[in-house]
């Protein structure tokens, strides 16, 4: 017999229309960090969802698609969506990195990206060595791999650039992003549920390995321009949350 959760069963309240896919996301994600949906459980269906959020179907199944994606729900052919097992240590280890407050330090947080990071990707292309071209080669197959066995995280995102400063060997740098990694993470969390748009991640897989070829080739310039673009994008991005 399959466990099924009751919608009584779930404190929802109308998602707020101004950061819609974000607060549908959430409130499915507070229910099973408190415990009201448990891990292996059936929740309610679309059309159940959609009358407790007061939002229309569509919006309920691409929240539920991008928890799919990041392997906080699972969908069973003919039998619905379920939690994940294993949702609650991911739900615990994403959400421990908290969002700097205020708008501004993010935006902030990410101009400094843009100033730093096309220099460091010159500086690193000036010192590749087989070790580190490996790690970014693994970087961007086991993102492909998460993307595509639909247990994406967060962090895992963010190893190419950590990778990236630590390829420079300037310990200055390095330092910086170990300080910088938290707030990166709740950024990029941010950014995809409220956008909910998978096409953004893979988007960036894509620069990713971009990037890469160009370092590979010794092409340190054009590496250097592509992060300025991948950055600034993500940057646009964040300013059209303002």
């Amino acid at each position: 017999m399959i466990d099924t959760i009751g919608p009584e069963a779930a404190v929802i309240t109308p998602a707020r229309r101004k950061s819609l896919y974000e607060d549908i996301s959430n409130q499915i994600i507070e229910s099973i960090s408190n415990g009201t949906w448990k891990e292996s459980e059936r929740i309610p269906g679309e059309i159940e969802l959609a009358g407790m959020f007061e939002v229309s179907r569509n919006s309920v199944r691409e929240s539920v698609k991008a928890l799919e994606l990041i392997g906080i729900l699972r969908a069973k052919s003919g039998n619905g969506t379920f939690v994940a097992e294993g949702a609650q240590a991911r739900i615990s280890r994403f959400m421990v990195q908290a969002l700097p407050e205020g708008e501004d330090s993010l935006v902030e947080i990410m101009e400094a990206r843009l100033v730093i990071e096309p220099g460091l990707v010159k500086l690193a292309s000036q010192r590749p060595t087989a070790e580190y071209l490996n790690r970014l080669e693994s970087s961007v197959v086991e993102c492909r791999k998460a993307f595509e066995a639909r247990n994406y995280d967060f962090e895992l995102g963010f190893e190419f650039h950590q990778i990236l400063f630590q390829m420079t060997g300037n310990q200055i740098l390095i330092g910086l992003f170990e300080q910088m990694k938290p707030a990166l993470v709740a950024i990029r969390r941010k950014i995809f549920f409220k956008h909910n748009d998978p096409k953004v991640l893979l988007h960036e897989q894509d620069q990713h390995a971009a990037i890469l070829d160009l370092i590979c080739k010794g092409q340190g310039e054009a590496a250097a321009a592509l992060m300025e673009a991948h950055i600034a994008e993500s940057l646009h991005r964040l300013r059209k949350e303002k």
